[in-house]
């Protein structure tokens, strides 16, 4: 599974659980969106003054430390 889903996957969860306060859901569906379909890199998120930067830090390493992915 490509790390972007995954990161994508993530965020939703996140946005449902009301972890992203502050996030409005056409924000996180559209970049959810972009990440799924390689309209956008997890790269261009971390290099670029996005909002959700420190919300995917924090999903890589929660990534990490359940080892959800195996590139």
């Amino acid at each position: 599974m490509k790390l972007e889903k995954i990161i994508a996957d993530e965020l939703q969860y996140m946005f449902l659980n009301d972890t992203l306060q502050g996030f409005k859901e056409t924000y996180i569906n559209n970049i959810t969106m972009r990440l799924r379909n390689g309209e956008i890199k997890l790269f261009d998120i971390l290099s670029d003054d996005f909002d959700l930067k420190d919300k995917i830090l924090e999903v890589l390493v929660k990534i990490n430390k359940e080892k959800l992915f195996y590139p």
